[in-house]
């Protein structure tokens, strides 16, 4: 039958035509309507994970059921970029994932979350919503729906691209994997109970090195052997269009081996003697500490001015470093950087093994505390020099003249008059880049590292004074730092158990010399030190030899013990001691030095000034001899300060003092 026709917009249409367009309807309106439940859905998600935000589950449960899955892609290496592909199983429910904030070594919540881009999660072929925590920027919750199993992410890491935005972990020739960076682990499980199967893919004609042990090799594509986050994260590997390792303990069972990367081969070539002088330091090592922490070390070092930058951080079983590229084409300017190797060796001792309680979390978004880091870095730097000085490392005069260094630091350091050693340990967490402070020497900084080297040394020469030169630090050492036969598992200390352990040495009220050390502002006398070692700090016109090749190689010129000031790359006042001349004469850093007496800023120009300035007339009588003029510019304004400073030029170095026994030299002596 032929249904009737009516007219519509001025039209006919027959029955099943109006059939058809009221069933087109209804579903035009089903459509919107669950596309709109939908929406409402995803909305009521978004929140119900905002109200879940506020609960993040601490790390007690031992382990994680199951494998992540962490594949890492750093072949673009022009837009210095790492693509990520992640899958970890799941079960249905409220789910917590974390990004690692506070990074081992680093004694602060480092972790630099901004960099994680593009992240999405998906879960049997749909797309998950998740939220930041809004409290915790460093954590993502989701809802796993029924039915799912595993959990997969996709998201890139994206990397320094200059120095401007942090460290630069990848270059045309070199690249950093840290795996902090790129890892999301489970909140509520330790760490050490996560494990986690790494595949890395890098350019193929490249070579890679790591303490990771690695499965599978083709070309291009490494995967290594699972296992647990802590061990992960403390393993980075270095990618390098040009890497040559070289073996720093031949023949023996455990193996220490120095993988040097670099820009180009020629920064690679290495003299015979510059490796013994590694290779002692390896020996004096065990000499000192007894056997090592490891069944494998490995040193990443970067021969490199464009990566990473200088400086080092310490792992379990590597540590990575960078020494600038004329580490051993330019070996007599580069003592600065020599000490580092020696420092990240001990740290596998002392840092890594013996680790302060404090700074011994449960998973890597725990915040630590660094109250005994005058343990962990001060002993460290002070064992830093004695084993540069026994190796080799270190000249005898390299020796002296580093030291004498650190004490006139400390000697001049004006905020040593106010704030105590022990409360710079908060600094790391205090000022978590480098180079913040307008009036360091007045605010202070890691002074745990140069300060509480005296301090190691003071306890050092009391032990020797104690036992009539019998015993010394170094017993402290064997014992505090003794590793049991194949067991590396990390051993916790406390404040009483340094004092204990100094107890078994040699009996002395450890606990108070200690703490009056760390928690006065007043008593700490480094030249008292220096002096009962059998020397003294005196200043000539000589400039320090450690300290100037170090300023070759990075550029500017020092004039800290004499006007006051430190002059940086592009004539920039890089520093003003506190209390000095240039402070008085309202002279600040970050100001850009132009003249020196109306001649454009040369450093001699400047020496040539301070020298000729010099007057050994009586304090308070008028000088005939002309005061130093400088042109400063600070921000868009120039003015011209005058410098009545008559005191000449002034480094410092160690003098021998004939009557006291010279126990420095005893302490810098290699053992047999």
């Amino acid at each position: 039958m032929v249904a009737r026709g009516f007219g519509i917009f001025g039209k006919k249409i027959d029955g099943v035509k109006i059939t058809l367009l009221l069933r087109d309807c209804v579903m035009t309106f089903l459509t919107k309507l669950a596309s709109t439940i939908r929406a409402a859905l995803l909305v009521l998600a978004f929140f119900t994970l905002s109200a879940q935000a506020r609960t993040i589950p601490e790390a007690t449960a031992p382990s994680y059921p199951g494998t992540i899955s962490l594949k890492v892609d750093v072949t673009d290496v022009e837009r210095k970029i790492h693509r990520v592909k992640w899958s970890m199983p799941v079960s249905p429910g409220p789910l917590t994932l974390l990004f690692p904030q506070w990074l081992p070594g680093n004694h602060a919540p480092n972790g630099v979350i901004s960099n994680l881009s593009g992240l999405t999660f998906c879960a049997n072929g749909d797309t998950l919503t998740w939220a930041r925590d809004p409290l915790n920027v460093f954590a993502f919750h989701l809802t796993i729906p029924a039915k799912v199993t595993v959990l997969e992410a996709e998201y890139e890491y994206l990397t320094a691209v200059s120095p401007a935005a942090g460290r630069v972990l990848v270059t045309p020739d070199i690249i950093g994997l840290q795996w902090n960076s790129v890892v999301l682990y489970p909140a509520g499980v330790l760490a050490s109970g996560v494990n986690v199967e790494a595949t890395m893919t890098y350019p193929a004609t490249w070579q890679f090195a790591t303490a990771l042990t690695t499965t599978t090799t083709t070309s291009g594509m490494a995967k290594f052997a699972p296992t647990n986050l802590e061990e992960l994260i403390d393993s980075p590997v270095y990618v390098a269009r040009y890497m040559k390792t070289f073996d720093l303990d031949p023949m023996a069972k455990v193996p220490v081996r120095f993988h040097a990367v670099a820009d180009n081969r020629e920064s690679l070539e290495a003299p015979p003697e510059h490796l013994t002088a590694h290779r002692s330091m390896v020996q004096q090592a065990y000499k000192l500490f007894g056997r090592g922490p490891f069944d494998r070390y490995e040193f990443l070092i970067a021969v490199s001015d464009i990566f990473g930058g200088t400086g080092g951080l310490e792992h379990r079983q590597s540590t990575e470093i960078g020494v600038g590229a004329g580490y051993f084409t330019k070996w007599k300017e580069s003592a600065f950087m020599r000490g580092v190797i020696p420092h990240e060796f001990i740290h596998a001792w002392d840092g890594k093994f013996r680790r302060p309680a404090d700074l011994t979390t449960r998973n890597f978004n725990e915040p630590m505390q660094n109250s005994l880091l005058w343990v962990y870095e001060g002993q460290t730097t002070y064992w830093t020099d004695v084993l540069a000085a026994r190796s080799g490392l270190y000249s005898a005069e390299e020796s002296r003249e580093a030291l004498a260094r650190t004490i006139a630091t400390m000697d001049r350091r004006a905020g040593r008059a106010w704030r105590n050693l022990q409360d710079t340990t908060n600094d790391p967490i205090m000022s978590q880049r480098a180079g913040q402070k307008s009036w360091p020497s007045w605010q202070r900084g890691s002074d745990y590292y140069p300060e509480a080297l005296m301090i190691w040394m003071d306890v050092d020469i009391k032990i020797r004074e104690l036992s009539a030169g019998k015993k010394s630090l170094d017993d402290f050492a064997r014992v505090f730092f003794a590793v049991p036969a194949g067991k590396f598992d990390t051993i916790t200390y406390t404040f009483d158990d340094v004092v204990d352990s100094l107890k078994a040495v040699e009996r002395y009220d450890w606990r108070g010399f200690l703490r009056v050390r760390l928690d006065s502002s007043h008593v700490n006398n480094p030249l008292d030190t220096l002096g009962r070692s059998g020397w003294k700090l005196i200043y000539t016109e000589k400039p320090n030899t450690f300290a100037a090749n170090a300023l070759r190689a990075r550029g500017g010129a020092d004039f800290s013990d004499s006007i006051g000031i430190s002059i940086g790359r592009q004539d920039a006042i890089s520093d003003v001691q506190w209390g000095s001349p240039a402070f008085a004469a309202k002279i600040v850093s970050g100001a850009t030095l132009v003249a020196v007496n109306g001649r454009a800023y040369k450093a001699e120009h400047l020496v040539n000034a301070i020298a000729a300035a010099k007057d050994d007339a009586p304090v308070g009588s008028k000088s005939n001899k002309p005061p130093i003029e400088l042109l400063i510019k600070s921000d868009d304004h120039y003015r011209t300060v005058i410098l009545d400073y008559r005191g000449g030029l002034r480094y410092p170095h160690l003098q021998r003092v004939a009557s006291v026994p010279d126990r420095l030299t005893a302490i810098y002596a290699a053992l047999p």
